[in-house]
Protein backbone atom coordinates (compact mmCIF):
# COMPACT_ATOMS: atom_id res chain seq x y z
CA UNK A 1 0.00 0.00 0.00
CA UNK A 2 0.98 3.57 -0.61
CA UNK A 3 0.74 4.55 3.08
CA UNK A 4 3.33 1.92 3.97
CA UNK A 5 7.08 2.50 2.93
CA UNK A 6 10.07 -0.17 4.10
CA UNK A 7 7.39 -1.97 5.90
CA UNK A 8 6.69 1.34 8.60
CA UNK A 9 2.76 2.32 8.14
CA UNK A 10 3.17 6.39 8.09
CA UNK A 11 1.08 8.72 10.35
CA UNK A 12 -0.52 11.66 8.66
CA UNK A 13 -2.43 14.55 10.54
CA UNK A 14 -4.18 17.66 9.31
CA UNK A 15 -5.28 21.19 10.35
CA UNK A 16 -8.28 22.62 8.79
CA UNK A 17 -8.96 26.87 8.39
CA UNK A 18 -11.93 28.26 6.82
CA UNK A 19 -15.23 27.60 5.99
CA UNK A 20 -17.39 24.31 5.97
CA UNK A 21 -16.24 23.38 2.31
CA UNK A 22 -12.35 23.35 3.59
CA UNK A 23 -13.86 21.13 6.56
CA UNK A 24 -15.49 18.76 4.17
CA UNK A 25 -12.33 18.77 1.72
CA UNK A 26 -10.45 18.17 5.02
CA UNK A 27 -12.51 14.93 5.81
CA UNK A 28 -12.11 13.67 1.99
CA UNK A 29 -8.47 13.83 2.12
CA UNK A 30 -8.55 12.04 5.58
CA UNK A 31 -10.59 9.25 3.58
CA UNK A 32 -8.74 9.22 0.58
CA UNK A 33 -5.17 8.77 2.82
CA UNK A 34 -6.84 5.86 5.03
CA UNK A 35 -7.93 4.52 1.91
CA UNK A 36 -4.23 4.44 0.87
CA UNK A 37 -2.88 3.24 4.17
CA UNK A 38 -1.84 5.84 6.34
CA UNK A 39 -2.91 6.61 9.77
CA UNK A 40 -4.85 9.39 10.53
CA UNK A 41 -3.55 10.57 13.92
CA UNK A 42 -4.45 13.81 15.71
CA UNK A 43 -2.55 16.94 14.57
CA UNK A 44 -1.02 17.61 18.33
CA UNK A 45 0.57 13.90 17.74
CA UNK A 46 3.70 13.09 16.62
CA UNK A 47 3.39 12.24 12.40
CA UNK A 48 5.35 11.79 9.06
CA UNK A 49 3.20 14.31 7.34
CA UNK A 50 1.04 17.67 8.31
CA UNK A 51 -1.66 18.62 5.56
CA UNK A 52 -2.59 22.04 6.64
CA UNK A 53 -5.55 22.80 4.68
CA UNK A 54 -5.78 26.99 4.26
CA UNK A 55 -7.87 29.98 3.85
CA UNK A 56 -7.67 33.16 2.10
CA UNK A 57 -10.81 34.85 3.22
CA UNK A 58 -8.67 37.35 5.15
CA UNK A 59 -4.84 38.38 5.65
CA UNK A 60 -5.51 36.87 8.95
CA UNK A 61 -6.80 33.55 8.20
CA UNK A 62 -3.39 33.67 6.20
CA UNK A 63 -1.04 34.67 8.84
CA UNK A 64 -2.60 32.23 10.65
CA UNK A 65 -1.54 29.25 8.15
CA UNK A 66 1.79 31.03 8.07
CA UNK A 67 2.51 30.36 11.91
CA UNK A 68 0.79 27.00 11.86
CA UNK A 69 3.51 25.78 9.07
CA UNK A 70 6.32 27.16 11.03
CA UNK A 71 5.05 25.90 14.61
CA UNK A 72 4.80 22.27 13.07
CA UNK A 73 7.95 22.14 11.26
CA UNK A 74 9.76 23.48 14.40
CA UNK A 75 8.11 20.77 16.63
CA UNK A 76 8.01 17.75 13.80
CA UNK A 77 11.62 18.72 11.90
CA UNK A 78 12.28 15.53 10.14
CA UNK A 79 8.35 15.69 8.87
CA UNK A 80 6.32 16.24 5.31
CA UNK A 81 4.90 19.76 5.95
CA UNK A 82 2.23 20.00 3.03
CA UNK A 83 -0.09 23.41 2.56
CA UNK A 84 -3.02 22.75 0.30
CA UNK A 85 -6.11 24.65 0.01
CA UNK A 86 -7.47 28.66 -1.08
CA UNK A 87 -4.24 30.30 0.24
CA UNK A 88 -1.64 28.03 -2.03
CA UNK A 89 -3.75 28.34 -4.86
CA UNK A 90 -4.19 32.07 -4.83
CA UNK A 91 -0.58 33.11 -3.47
CA UNK A 92 1.93 29.64 -3.69
CA UNK A 93 4.85 32.21 -4.81
CA UNK A 94 3.80 33.64 -0.63
CA UNK A 95 3.56 30.08 0.47
CA UNK A 96 6.69 28.80 -1.30
CA UNK A 97 8.86 31.23 0.46
CA UNK A 98 8.05 29.65 4.23
CA UNK A 99 11.22 27.29 4.11
CA UNK A 100 8.67 24.83 6.76
CA UNK A 101 6.47 24.25 3.62
CA UNK A 102 7.70 21.26 1.72
CA UNK A 103 4.96 20.85 -0.42
CA UNK A 104 2.58 23.33 -1.32
CA UNK A 105 -0.31 22.16 -3.42
CA UNK A 106 -3.49 24.19 -4.93
CA UNK A 107 -7.30 23.51 -5.17
CA UNK A 108 -7.16 22.85 -8.41
CA UNK A 109 -6.03 18.96 -8.85
CA UNK A 110 -5.62 18.50 -5.01
CA UNK A 111 -7.10 14.95 -6.06
CA UNK A 112 -3.45 13.99 -6.75
CA UNK A 113 -2.19 15.27 -3.22
CA UNK A 114 -2.21 11.20 -2.01
CA UNK A 115 -0.02 10.54 -4.59
CA UNK A 116 2.34 13.47 -4.65
CA UNK A 117 3.14 13.46 -1.03
CA UNK A 118 3.89 9.03 -1.76
CA UNK A 119 6.13 10.26 -3.93
CA UNK A 120 7.81 12.24 -2.48
CA UNK A 121 8.69 10.48 0.49
CA UNK A 122 9.62 7.51 -1.65
CA UNK A 123 12.18 10.18 -3.04
CA UNK A 124 10.54 9.45 -6.92
CA UNK A 125 9.65 13.17 -7.56
CA UNK A 126 13.23 14.43 -9.08
CA UNK A 127 11.72 16.37 -11.95
CA UNK A 128 8.60 18.51 -12.58
CA UNK A 129 7.84 16.41 -16.04
CA UNK A 130 6.90 13.20 -13.39
CA UNK A 131 3.66 15.22 -12.78
CA UNK A 132 2.74 15.96 -16.06
CA UNK A 133 -0.69 18.42 -16.27
CA UNK A 134 0.99 20.49 -13.20
CA UNK A 135 3.10 23.82 -13.36
CA UNK A 136 5.47 24.28 -11.10
CA UNK A 137 7.07 27.92 -9.72
CA UNK A 138 9.33 25.81 -7.69
CA UNK A 139 9.60 22.11 -7.79
CA UNK A 140 7.95 21.67 -4.47
CA UNK A 141 5.06 23.67 -5.64
CA UNK A 142 2.30 21.84 -7.21
CA UNK A 143 -0.70 24.29 -8.48
CA UNK A 144 -3.14 23.66 -11.63
CA UNK A 145 -4.73 26.72 -13.02
CA UNK A 146 -8.21 27.01 -13.61
CA UNK A 147 -9.43 25.28 -16.84
CA UNK A 148 -13.15 26.36 -18.07
CA UNK A 149 -14.43 23.28 -17.25
CA UNK A 150 -12.37 21.79 -14.09
CA UNK A 151 -13.07 18.55 -12.44
CA UNK A 152 -15.65 17.89 -9.50
CA UNK A 153 -13.56 16.46 -6.43
CA UNK A 154 -15.27 13.89 -5.11
CA UNK A 155 -14.92 12.55 -1.62
CA UNK A 156 -16.73 9.76 0.53
CA UNK A 157 -15.71 10.99 4.23
CA UNK A 158 -16.42 9.20 7.28
CA UNK A 159 -17.03 11.73 9.60
CA UNK A 160 -15.69 9.86 12.16
CA UNK A 161 -16.16 11.16 15.63
CA UNK A 162 -18.38 13.17 14.53
CA UNK A 163 -22.65 13.84 15.31
CA UNK A 164 -23.24 15.94 11.75
CA UNK A 165 -22.01 15.11 8.40
CA UNK A 166 -21.23 17.31 5.47
CA UNK A 167 -21.89 17.21 1.99
CA UNK A 168 -20.09 19.27 -0.44
CA UNK A 169 -22.69 19.35 -3.59
CA UNK A 170 -21.10 22.53 -5.54
CA UNK A 171 -17.87 24.24 -5.55
CA UNK A 172 -16.35 27.24 -7.41
CA UNK A 173 -17.95 30.72 -7.76
CA UNK A 174 -18.46 33.57 -10.80
CA UNK A 175 -19.82 36.58 -8.62
CA UNK A 176 -16.57 38.34 -8.19
CA UNK A 177 -17.66 40.67 -5.34
CA UNK A 178 -15.28 43.39 -5.45
CA UNK A 179 -13.67 42.20 -1.63
CA UNK A 180 -13.17 38.57 -2.42
CA UNK A 181 -10.55 36.21 -3.97
CA UNK A 182 -12.85 32.62 -3.72
CA UNK A 183 -13.66 32.94 -7.47
CA UNK A 184 -10.00 32.64 -8.15
CA UNK A 185 -9.24 29.83 -5.07
CA UNK A 186 -12.08 28.07 -5.99
CA UNK A 187 -12.77 28.32 -9.46
CA UNK A 188 -15.70 28.14 -12.04
CA UNK A 189 -19.14 26.62 -10.45
CA UNK A 190 -19.51 23.27 -10.85
CA UNK A 191 -21.77 20.39 -9.03
CA UNK A 192 -22.12 17.03 -8.08
CA UNK A 193 -24.75 15.21 -10.04
CA UNK A 194 -28.38 14.77 -8.22
CA UNK A 195 -28.63 11.16 -8.64
CA UNK A 196 -24.55 11.05 -6.34
CA UNK A 197 -25.94 13.45 -4.10
CA UNK A 198 -28.68 10.78 -3.39
CA UNK A 199 -26.32 8.42 -3.06
CA UNK A 200 -24.18 10.34 -0.71
CA UNK A 201 -26.90 11.32 1.61
CA UNK A 202 -28.13 7.62 1.98
CA UNK A 203 -24.58 6.17 2.60
CA UNK A 204 -24.09 9.25 5.34
CA UNK A 205 -27.73 8.06 6.76
CA UNK A 206 -27.06 4.47 6.56
CA UNK A 207 -24.02 5.40 8.80
CA UNK A 208 -26.12 6.70 11.60
CA UNK A 209 -25.73 10.34 11.22
CA UNK A 210 -28.87 12.18 11.87
CA UNK A 211 -27.52 15.78 10.79
CA UNK A 212 -26.41 16.39 7.47
CA UNK A 213 -25.44 20.09 6.33
CA UNK A 214 -24.95 20.17 2.61
CA UNK A 215 -22.57 22.55 1.61
CA UNK A 216 -20.86 25.14 -1.45
CA UNK A 217 -18.76 27.52 -2.02
CA UNK A 218 -22.21 29.17 -3.75
CA UNK A 219 -24.66 26.56 -2.74
CA UNK A 220 -27.02 28.48 -4.75
CA UNK A 221 -26.02 28.10 -7.54
CA UNK A 222 -26.07 24.50 -7.61
CA UNK A 223 -26.60 23.19 -11.36
CA UNK A 224 -25.87 25.78 -13.14
CA UNK A 225 -23.43 23.94 -15.25
CA UNK A 226 -25.78 20.64 -15.18
CA UNK A 227 -29.11 21.88 -16.32
CA UNK A 228 -30.44 22.29 -12.80
CA UNK A 229 -31.02 24.27 -9.46
CA UNK A 230 -31.39 23.83 -6.23
CA UNK A 231 -34.72 23.89 -5.36
CA UNK A 232 -34.97 20.98 -8.18
CA UNK A 233 -32.53 18.62 -6.06
CA UNK A 234 -34.17 19.89 -2.93
CA UNK A 235 -37.37 18.36 -4.07
CA UNK A 236 -35.67 15.67 -4.89
CA UNK A 237 -34.25 15.02 -1.75
CA UNK A 238 -37.51 16.34 0.17
CA UNK A 239 -39.91 13.42 -2.17
CA UNK A 240 -36.93 10.44 -0.93
CA UNK A 241 -36.39 10.94 2.32
CA UNK A 242 -40.48 12.18 3.08
CA UNK A 243 -41.25 9.34 5.31
CA UNK A 244 -37.62 10.02 7.24
CA UNK A 245 -38.30 10.08 11.54
CA UNK A 246 -34.68 10.82 13.08
CA UNK A 247 -32.87 12.65 10.36
CA UNK A 248 -32.94 15.79 9.17
CA UNK A 249 -31.09 18.77 6.43
CA UNK A 250 -29.02 21.90 6.94
CA UNK A 251 -28.13 24.01 4.20
CA UNK A 252 -25.09 26.36 4.62
CA UNK A 253 -24.91 29.45 3.24
CA UNK A 254 -27.42 30.67 0.64
CA UNK A 255 -26.94 34.63 -1.46
CA UNK A 256 -30.21 36.68 -0.82
CA UNK A 257 -30.45 36.73 -4.90
CA UNK A 258 -30.76 32.68 -4.71
CA UNK A 259 -34.02 32.35 -2.72
CA UNK A 260 -36.13 32.10 -5.47
CA UNK A 261 -40.61 31.35 -4.67
CA UNK A 262 -39.32 27.46 -5.83
CA UNK A 263 -36.98 26.93 -3.52
CA UNK A 264 -38.73 29.19 -0.31
CA UNK A 265 -41.31 26.69 -1.66
CA UNK A 266 -39.73 23.67 -0.91
CA UNK A 267 -37.45 24.64 2.13
CA UNK A 268 -40.30 25.99 4.19
CA UNK A 269 -42.50 22.87 3.11
CA UNK A 270 -40.61 20.54 4.01
CA UNK A 271 -39.75 19.64 7.99
CA UNK A 272 -37.19 17.58 6.58
CA UNK A 273 -34.83 20.88 6.19
CA UNK A 274 -33.55 22.80 9.46
CA UNK A 275 -35.66 25.80 10.16
CA UNK A 276 -32.21 27.98 10.01
CA UNK A 277 -30.82 30.03 7.07
CA UNK A 278 -27.08 31.90 6.81
CA UNK A 279 -27.89 34.56 4.30
CA UNK A 280 -25.08 37.07 3.61
CA UNK A 281 -25.93 40.35 4.31
CA UNK A 282 -22.45 42.38 4.12
CA UNK A 283 -23.30 45.42 4.78
CA UNK A 284 -26.89 47.45 5.21
CA UNK A 285 -26.22 50.46 3.29
CA UNK A 286 -26.90 50.22 -0.30
CA UNK A 287 -24.08 52.37 -2.03
CA UNK A 288 -21.60 49.98 0.24
CA UNK A 289 -22.90 46.78 -1.12
CA UNK A 290 -22.87 48.50 -4.74
CA UNK A 291 -19.44 48.91 -4.26
CA UNK A 292 -18.98 45.33 -3.01
CA UNK A 293 -20.22 44.55 -6.32
CA UNK A 294 -23.39 43.09 -4.44
CA UNK A 295 -26.60 42.66 -6.41
CA UNK A 296 -29.37 43.53 -3.95
CA UNK A 297 -30.36 46.50 -1.77
CA UNK A 298 -31.03 46.52 1.37
CA UNK A 299 -34.84 46.73 0.78
CA UNK A 300 -34.26 43.57 -1.61
CA UNK A 301 -32.80 41.61 2.43
CA UNK A 302 -35.76 43.26 3.91
CA UNK A 303 -38.27 41.62 1.49
CA UNK A 304 -36.66 38.55 1.19
CA UNK A 305 -37.01 38.10 5.08
CA UNK A 306 -40.79 39.02 5.35
CA UNK A 307 -40.96 36.58 2.54
CA UNK A 308 -39.45 33.92 5.12
CA UNK A 309 -41.34 34.89 7.94
CA UNK A 310 -44.47 34.94 6.59
CA UNK A 311 -44.35 30.89 6.08
CA UNK A 312 -42.26 30.05 9.17
CA UNK A 313 -42.59 33.67 12.11
CA UNK A 314 -39.70 32.02 14.35
CA UNK A 315 -37.13 31.01 11.54
CA UNK A 316 -33.09 31.42 12.30
CA UNK A 317 -31.49 33.91 9.55
CA UNK A 318 -27.66 34.06 10.68
CA UNK A 319 -25.62 36.20 8.43
CA UNK A 320 -22.28 37.79 7.55
CA UNK A 321 -21.49 41.36 8.37
CA UNK A 322 -18.33 43.61 7.03
CA UNK A 323 -17.88 47.01 8.19
CA UNK A 324 -15.02 49.44 7.35
CA UNK A 325 -15.30 48.95 3.71
CA UNK A 326 -13.21 51.19 1.94
CA UNK A 327 -15.08 54.58 1.57
CA UNK A 328 -17.67 53.94 4.21
CA UNK A 329 -18.85 56.97 5.64
CA UNK A 330 -20.20 57.61 8.88
CA UNK A 331 -22.82 57.63 7.81
CA UNK A 332 -23.38 54.54 5.52
CA UNK A 333 -21.85 52.74 8.70
CA UNK A 334 -24.78 54.13 11.08
CA UNK A 335 -27.11 52.77 7.97
CA UNK A 336 -25.78 49.53 8.39
CA UNK A 337 -26.14 49.45 12.65
CA UNK A 338 -29.74 50.90 11.68
CA UNK A 339 -30.69 47.96 9.50
CA UNK A 340 -29.01 45.81 12.54
CA UNK A 341 -30.88 47.50 15.01
CA UNK A 342 -34.18 46.78 12.74
CA UNK A 343 -33.94 43.18 11.86
CA UNK A 344 -34.06 39.77 13.86
CA UNK A 345 -30.57 37.86 13.22
CA UNK A 346 -29.93 34.55 15.24
CA UNK A 347 -26.37 34.92 15.10
CA UNK A 348 -24.46 37.87 13.04
CA UNK A 349 -20.47 37.16 12.46
CA UNK A 350 -19.16 40.56 12.16
CA UNK A 351 -15.53 41.11 10.54
CA UNK A 352 -13.48 44.18 9.72
CA UNK A 353 -12.65 44.63 5.82
CA UNK A 354 -9.63 42.86 5.18
CA UNK A 355 -7.77 43.86 1.82
CA UNK A 356 -6.96 41.23 -0.50
CA UNK A 357 -4.44 41.34 -2.90
CA UNK A 358 -5.65 41.13 -6.51
CA UNK A 359 -8.99 42.41 -5.39
CA UNK A 360 -11.00 45.56 -7.06
CA UNK A 361 -11.82 47.04 -4.03
CA UNK A 362 -7.87 46.49 -2.54
CA UNK A 363 -7.03 49.29 -5.11
CA UNK A 364 -10.27 51.36 -3.94
CA UNK A 365 -9.60 55.50 -2.67
CA UNK A 366 -10.10 56.30 0.85
CA UNK A 367 -9.28 53.19 2.98
CA UNK A 368 -9.61 53.18 6.38
CA UNK A 369 -7.36 52.35 8.82
CA UNK A 370 -7.13 50.11 11.15
CA UNK A 371 -7.91 51.55 14.21
CA UNK A 372 -11.75 52.43 12.61
CA UNK A 373 -12.20 49.16 11.29
CA UNK A 374 -11.53 47.72 14.66
CA UNK A 375 -14.31 50.14 16.37
CA UNK A 376 -16.49 49.81 14.03
CA UNK A 377 -16.67 46.38 14.73
CA UNK A 378 -17.01 46.23 18.14
CA UNK A 379 -20.08 48.85 17.84
CA UNK A 380 -21.66 46.68 15.88
CA UNK A 381 -21.12 43.76 17.76
CA UNK A 382 -22.68 45.40 21.17
CA UNK A 383 -25.61 45.93 18.73
CA UNK A 384 -25.46 42.58 17.50
CA UNK A 385 -25.26 40.95 20.77
CA UNK A 386 -29.29 42.73 21.74
CA UNK A 387 -30.60 41.43 18.49
CA UNK A 388 -29.71 37.96 19.31
CA UNK A 389 -30.47 38.08 22.47
CA UNK A 390 -33.75 39.11 21.63
CA UNK A 391 -34.36 36.36 19.06
CA UNK A 392 -33.45 33.82 22.12
CA UNK A 393 -35.95 35.37 24.25
CA UNK A 394 -38.39 34.14 21.68
CA UNK A 395 -38.46 30.36 22.56
CA UNK A 396 -39.13 30.92 25.82
CA UNK A 397 -41.58 28.07 27.23
CA UNK A 398 -41.02 26.80 23.48
CA UNK A 399 -40.50 23.26 22.07
CA UNK A 400 -37.15 22.49 20.20
CA UNK A 401 -35.45 19.64 18.22
CA UNK A 402 -32.19 19.09 19.81
CA UNK A 403 -29.11 16.93 18.21
CA UNK A 404 -27.06 15.76 21.14
CA UNK A 405 -23.35 16.53 20.54
CA UNK A 406 -21.00 15.98 23.94
CA UNK A 407 -21.55 15.73 27.50
CA UNK A 408 -19.81 18.48 29.33
CA UNK A 409 -20.73 17.84 32.23
CA UNK A 410 -22.25 14.16 34.41
CA UNK A 411 -25.69 14.22 33.35
CA UNK A 412 -25.51 17.28 31.23
CA UNK A 413 -25.48 17.30 27.97
CA UNK A 414 -24.99 20.09 25.10
CA UNK A 415 -26.05 20.49 21.07
CA UNK A 416 -27.88 22.41 18.74
CA UNK A 417 -31.49 22.60 18.46
CA UNK A 418 -32.92 23.00 14.28
CA UNK A 419 -32.52 26.88 14.57
CA UNK A 420 -29.04 26.55 15.20
CA UNK A 421 -28.81 27.33 18.82
CA UNK A 422 -26.76 25.74 21.42
CA UNK A 423 -28.61 24.14 24.06
CA UNK A 424 -27.88 22.58 27.29
CA UNK A 425 -29.80 19.71 28.99
CA UNK A 426 -29.94 17.60 31.93
CA UNK A 427 -30.33 13.92 32.01
CA UNK A 428 -33.50 12.74 34.11
CA UNK A 429 -35.27 10.10 35.41
CA UNK A 430 -37.17 9.11 32.14
CA UNK A 431 -34.45 10.27 30.15
CA UNK A 432 -31.04 8.93 29.84
CA UNK A 433 -29.19 10.72 27.06
CA UNK A 434 -26.42 9.73 24.31
CA UNK A 435 -24.10 11.83 21.39
CA UNK A 436 -26.32 11.81 18.16
CA UNK A 437 -29.38 11.43 19.20
CA UNK A 438 -32.42 13.94 18.93
CA UNK A 439 -34.66 15.44 21.39
CA UNK A 440 -37.46 17.07 21.57
CA UNK A 441 -37.13 19.99 25.10
CA UNK A 442 -39.01 22.63 26.07
CA UNK A 443 -36.98 25.91 26.61
CA UNK A 444 -36.92 27.45 30.06
CA UNK A 445 -33.91 29.84 30.32
CA UNK A 446 -33.25 32.04 27.37
CA UNK A 447 -30.64 34.82 28.74
CA UNK A 448 -27.25 33.12 27.49
CA UNK A 449 -26.30 30.39 25.16
CA UNK A 450 -26.69 27.57 25.42
CA UNK A 451 -30.38 27.75 25.88
CA UNK A 452 -31.57 25.47 29.34
CA UNK A 453 -34.05 23.38 28.13
CA UNK A 454 -36.11 20.16 29.88
CA UNK A 455 -36.20 16.62 27.99
CA UNK A 456 -39.11 16.14 26.82
CA UNK A 457 -38.60 12.93 24.25
CA UNK A 458 -36.09 11.17 22.83
CA UNK A 459 -36.11 9.80 19.10
CA UNK A 460 -35.08 5.83 18.09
Amino acid sequence: MRGVIGGIVLRVAFHTFGCKVNQFDTEGLVSTFNAAGYEVVPFSAAADVYVINTCTVTKTAEQKARQVTRRIKRAHPEALVVVTGCYAQTNPEEVAALPEADLIVGVSGRIDLVNLVTERLSGHIDSPQECAGFSQAAKRTYVRSWTAKPGFEVYTPEFSEKTRAFLKVEDGCESYCSYCKIPFARGPVRSLPSDQVRVEINRLKEAGFKELVLVGIHLGNYGKDLGKNLAELLQEIAEEHRESSAFRIRLSSIEPTDFTPELIRVVLGSSLFCPHFHIPLQSGSDTVLQRMNRPYSTRDYKELLRKLRAHRPNLAVSTDLMVGFPGETPEEFEETLRFLREEEFSRVHIFPYSPREGTKAARLPNQLCRKEKEDRAKQAELIAAEVVAGYRRTFLGKTVEVLIEEEVAPGVWEGFSGEYLRVRLRENHGAKLQSNVLVQAKVIETAEEPLIAEVKSVSS
